[in-house]
């Protein structure tokens, strides 16, 4: 942690790290007013706003941190699972070219995009993020039944 955070910003720190997510958003947001380009602070109230089940908002946050800083890594992946949260695969798969870039772009995360998109009934966008994601790891067998059977679907369509 930085020396030249505000005390509300630091008291605000720990308080999201007990669970006490309403406390801890007035006070970082209070540390925002006088520093709203502060990118730690504004990643943090987003997750703190994620824990709280407001993804909208965290996601706004979010999107603000990473118009301060385009290269934070915490920063995609936090905007990426916020819009997984929100069912908005669209909206996450636009982050993963520059994670990929970032080195911190996973299977994992391309999977669950590939089951939302399922889920949404678009076959296109959940072929390419499972060819995506077996490109980057081989080795996922149940991979390949799973590309060839969403294949056969988008044929029938």
């Amino acid at each position: 942690m930085e020396n030249n955070k505000s005390k509300s910003y630091q008291k605000g720190l720990e308080l999201a790290e007990q669970g006490k997510h309403d406390q801890a958003l007035e006070l970082i947001s209070e540390h925002l007013e006088t520093s709203p380009d502060d990118l730690e602070a504004l990643n943090d109230k987003g997750a703190i706003l994620f824990c709280m089940g407001k993804t909208d908002e965290a996601i706004q946050h979010f999107e603000q941190a990473r118009q301060v800083d385009e290269d934070c890594p915490q920063v995609y992946w936090n905007l990426a699972e916020a819009y997984l949260s929100a069912n908005r695969p669209e909206q996450a798969k636009k982050q993963f070219e520059k994670m990929d870039r970032l080195s911190i772009l996973n299977c994992d995360l391309l999977n669950r995009t590939a089951n939302q998109f399922l889920q949404n009934e678009n076959c296109e966008q959940a072929n390419e993020m499972l060819e995506w994601s077996l490109k980057m790891t081989p080795d996922q067998e149940i991979l390949k039944p799973m590309i060839e059977i969403i294949q056969s679907r988008q044929n029938q369509q």
